[in-house]
C-alpha cells in the first residue's frame, strides 16, 4: 500500500495513526498542499478530488477520505480493532471523528482559506480571522 498525505494534514495523521495501530507496513508519499503538489502527477490523475489522504491499495485501487480509508482499514485486518466493542463507545469515537471532520477542519482547510482570500478578494486580516 502507499499513503498519498500531506504531514500538516490531519486527515493523514488519522491514517497513520490507524496505519501504526494495526501495524500495517506501507510507503509513505508526500504531498506538499501548499506547493500545489495534489496538482501533479501521478496524484492529480489518479485523485480527481486532489484531496489528501489517498491509499492506493496493492492492486492499483485508490482509496480517498480517511474515514473510508479507517473502515477498510479495519475490515481486512480487523485486530486489533479501531473501535470500542460497545455499541454506545463506538457511536461516541465516532461523533468526536466526525466533530473534526465536519466541524473543526473545514475551517481550518487550506483549500478553504485559500478560497477566502483569492476567489472572494478577502484580505488575509480576515482570512486570519476566520
Amino acid at each position: 500500500m502507499k499513503l498519498y498525505n500531506y504531514f500538516r494534514s490531519s486527515a493523514s495523521w488519522r491514517v497513520r495513526i490507524g496505519l501504526a495501530f494495526k501495524g500495517m507496513d506501507y510507503d509513505y508519499a508526500a504531498i506538499h498542499l501548499a506547493r500545489n503538489e495534489q496538482f501533479a502527477e501521478p496524484f492529480a490523475n489518479q485523485q480527481v478530488s486532489h484531496l489528501v489522504p489517498a491509499l492506493v491499495l496493492d492492486d492499483g485501487r485508490w482509496l480517498s477520505q480517511s474515514m473510508a480509508i479507517l473502515e477498510y482499514l479495519d475490515e481486512v485486518q480487523p485486530e486489533p480493532p479501531l473501535l470500542p466493542q460497545d455499541p454506545v463507545a463506538r457511536a461516541q469515537v465516532r461523533a468526536l471523528a466526525q466533530d473534526i471532520g465536519c466541524d473543526i477542519h473545514p475551517l481550518n482547510n487550506l483549500r478553504v482559506l485559500r478560497y477566502l482570500k483569492n476567489d472572494l478578494g478577502h484580505p488575509q486580516q480576515e482570512v486570519d480571522r476566520w
